[in-house]
């Protein structure tokens, strides 16, 4: 998906000036963070691909958490958690949680969700493809879809620095096209294979790419 939502290696985008330094600045902020933890415990909260629907000139000129609230209604009404009627009356009658199928988290469950040892790793089923050293270059594809490879590193070249076992796959993939779990690795570029002149030669960029978008240098 190239969308305004990567912005990653471009130029002219800078963060609003209210949303640098301290990132909940005011009540409403607070809040949103706090639906967002109990959606999280609950298994409701929505997706990356879910903010990246946001319209790109909306998602320019919102603020971060106006982002988070926005795509956390979007979502609540698509899966029928909410109704439009509730959205804009708040302090009319709601539906009950067993009539929309959902459990909600307590706050005990809240804080054991987010104390726990939580990964998205599994159990590997194959060997991976790449070992620590291995020089790869990242697949240059451009899907409709949301995917976890940055813009800036596809087509390039970098080394394996890190594997981290198998892990459930992040892109947003039809189910006729979808891989499965994943090898996951950090992978290492050079400053001056991402950004020519204008990289800094002692600079290195890490990245964690799957094996699915990685291939063998030849």
């Amino acid at each position: 998906m190239n969308t305004i939502h990567d912005l990653g290696g471009m130029d002219g985008f800078t963060l609003m000036e209210r949303d640098k330094g301290f990132p909940l600045k005011e009540q409403w902020e607070r809040d949103i963070w706090g639906l967002a933890l109990a959606l999280w415990a609950s298994r409701s909260w929505p997706s990356r691909a879910d903010i990246e629907r946001l319209p790109p000139a909306l998602y320019l000129r919102m603020p971060y958490y106006a982002k988070w609230l926005q795509t956390q209604e979007n979502s609540l009404l698509n899966r029928g958690m909410i109704t439009r009627e509730e959205l804009e009356n708040p302090n009319g009658p709601m539906q009950s949680a067993e009539a929309v199928g959902i459990q909600p988290a307590s706050p005990e469950a809240v804080v054991e969700f987010f104390t726990s040892d939580s990964s998205y790793e599994v159990t590997a089923t194959k060997e991976s493809g790449f070992s620590v050293g291995d020089e790869v270059v990242v697949r240059n594809e451009h899907p409709t879809w949301h995917t976890r490879v940055p813009r800036y590193v596809r087509g390039h070249s970098g080394v394996i620095y890190k594997h981290h076992g198998m892990h459930v796959f992040g892109d947003e993939v039809p189910e006729s096209q979808h891989p499965g779990p994943q090898h996951l690795y950090t992978v290492m570029f050079l400053s001056k294979e991402l950004w020519g002149d204008r990289g800094n030669k002692n600079d290195r960029i890490f990245a964690e790419l799957t094996e699915f978008h990685l291939e063998a240098v030849s």
